[in-house]
């Protein structure tokens, strides 16, 4: 997966160049709330649940393996010293010791293996509980014994390392409550039924039990005391996870992480919950919901995105609103990575590969244009290369969140609010002369100027105009002419900044001529329309040069078989 960085003098960081979308029919309105509802996790079939079960019975055997072999090396400490108290009989101890082994094997099993089964984890489960369980039971008769033959009476059970097993399980196995309470009852039951093996057996300890049963009866309201205090643990850690996975609940989407921030929401990557099928969610900002003008902001970027379905533009695949209304919207995860970031890791362009791409980048403009949309933002971070059906170097135009309708045909009168005049919208590196100026209604050619800078960035490795001053930049764009692409390379090549191995070939004239139009300071001198620029492209000679073939063989030798990323 391919995370956005964020360019030098860009103001926001575009999340969405990590997502590539299809076109669905929206499952739910956008005006319908979607309940937050909570996916069931731990209902024992799930992958997510067998390792969490596995991590935890992990970190138990391996909790009380190291308490074990504390106790472990004093037994046999205690005993070479001929301690007089020492109970453990030769056998006890070398139990002990075993336990202790099984207890750490265990752990480091389970950490080492990939992915145990459920039946196998039950079974890890009963031996992990099951033999401290039997050795304190064991314990419990003999201490019991032991107590009455040195003092006569019980002054208390022996029942601490009880309550650490009972809190152990508790703490570290993801149950539900009601299966907890059952296996802490009968943890509880071993040390009543060793009290009561030790009374059957031994006069003594019967006789000391009948004539003070205090130390009993203490025993019993422990071990009640401790059940609830476990079980009410396990129902408040519960409900604390409930509320946490309902906050990562969108309906019928599940959010896993977050990939990436925009100027208006975060985005999470995320899967339906019946399909498994990963995606990705765009949700408004909480310091963002409060502002009508944000909110609507927003709502507008669906609205518009939505009517888009070539297949290099973004598409949505879903939209609502949360229970406490924050707006957003699904689109399908789908690995790929950014010109920009393209550029940064693999130098510039070749021309003919540059070329390919800004055709794509011009039929998706010209469907938006056509509706009419204009994007405004227009940059190397919005435009996404992947793969998709088998076909590579796809040119996905994304983040819409600037895009409004064309001036001439704005019908809602509302829309005209969103934007305050003398606002500046877009990024500066790549912003059009008239949205520096303030424009804030400008047209379609104001995206081909933006595809124009995008070319210049491809092929130079910088943006048509830098300066550290954000001022200096937006004045540049009204005012100065840039240098012509080939110019520029040739320069960044005499000084060092890009290495001759890098080049594949020089960039030609007429391609200097097509970008340069693009860049023209006056709307009228650029191409009219992005079939326009599409066509002057596809005259040029480079057009032909690069193909599927080419792109296919770029993409196996620099990108992993998932196309997860790219080296």
């Amino acid at each position: 997966m391919s995370r956005v960085t964020i360019g030098e003098n860009d103001e926001t960081l575009d999340a969405e160049s990590l997502l590539a979308i299809h076109r669905p029919t929206p499952a739910s309105s956008a005006d319908a709330p979607i309940e937050m509802e909570l996916l069931e996790g731990d209902d024992g079939s799930t992958q997510d649940s067998n390792s969490l079960l596995q991590t935890r019975l992990r970190f138990a055997s391996l909790a009380l393996g190291f308490g074990f072999l504390g106790f472990c090396i004093w037994s046999w400490l205690h005993k070479s010293l001929g301690g007089v108290s020492h109970i453990l009989t030769p056998f006890e101890l070398w139990l002990e010791t075993w336990i202790t082994v099984v207890l750490l094997g265990m752990g480091w099993w389970l950490g080492s293996v990939a992915r145990a089964s459920r039946q196998c984890l039950r079974w890890c489960e009963l031996v992990i509980f099951g033999l401290p369980a039997l050795f304190f039971l064991l314990l419990h008769y003999r201490e019991l014994f032991f107590i009455v033959s040195n003092y006569s009476l019980v002054p208390h059970m022996p029942i601490s390392s009880w309550i650490m097993l009972i809190f152990a399980y508790a703490v570290f196995v993801p149950h539900s409550w009601r299966t907890v309470l059952v296996v802490v009852v009968a943890m509880a039951m071993l040390p009543c039924i060793g009290t009561l093996a030790s009374v059957i057996v031994h006069p003594d300890v019967r006789a000391s039990l009948w004539f003070d049963p205090s130390a009993a009866i203490e025993m019993a309201l422990i071990l009640a005391a401790t059940i609830f205090t476990a079980v009410s643990s396990v129902v408040m850690v519960s409900h604390l996870r409930r509320r946490a996975e309902q906050a990562k609940e969108l309906g019928r989407y599940h959010l896993k992480e977050k990939i990436g921030s925009g100027g208006m929401g975060d985005v999470y990557l995320a899967e339906h919950r019946l399909m498994k099928r990963p995606c990705a969610i765009k949700v408004i900002r909480p310091e963002k919901s409060a502002d009508p003008r944000a909110v609507a902001r927003f709502e507008r970027e669906v609205r518009a995105t939505a009517q888009l379905s070539h297949w290099n533009n973004i598409s949505i695949y879903d939209y609502g609103r949360t229970r406490d209304d924050k707006f957003f919207y699904v689109m399908e995860y789908l690995s790929g990575l950014s010109l920009q970031e393209l550029v940064k890791r693999r130098g510039v362009l070749c021309p003919a590969r540059a070329v390919f791409l800004l055709k794509q980048i011009c039929n998706a403009l010209q469907e938006a244009h056509e509706i009419p949309l204009v994007h405004r933002d227009i940059k190397p971070a919005n435009i996404m290369i992947t793969e998709l059906g088998g076909q590579y170097d796809i040119a996905k135009v994304l983040d819409f969140g600037l895009a409004k309708p064309a001036p001439t045909e704005m019908q809602n009168p509302d829309d005209s609010e969103l934007t305050l005049a003398g606002s500046l919208t877009g990024s500066p590196l790549y912003i059009s002369p008239e949205q520096a100026m303030g424009d804030v209604n400008p047209d379609h050619r104001s995206d081909l100027y933006g595809v124009g800078g995008v070319a210049y960035y491809m092929l130079t490795g910088q943006p048509p105009f830098q300066n550290p001053s954000t001022l200096k930049i937006l004045m540049a764009h009204v005012h100065e002419d840039p240098q012509p692409p080939s110019e520029r390379l040739a320069s960044l090549v005499a000084t060092g900044h890009v290495s001759p191995s890098k080049l594949h070939a020089s960039i030609s004239s007429d391609l200097d001529r097509v970008i340069l139009t693009c860049l023209a300071k006056s709307p009228s001198d650029r191409f009219q329309s992005a079939r326009e620029l599409f066509k002057a492209l596809d005259r040029l000679p480079e057009s032909s040069l690069w193909n599927q073939d080419r792109a296919e063989a770029w993409w196996k030798a620099n990108c992993t078989h998932e196309y997860a990323g790219c080296r």
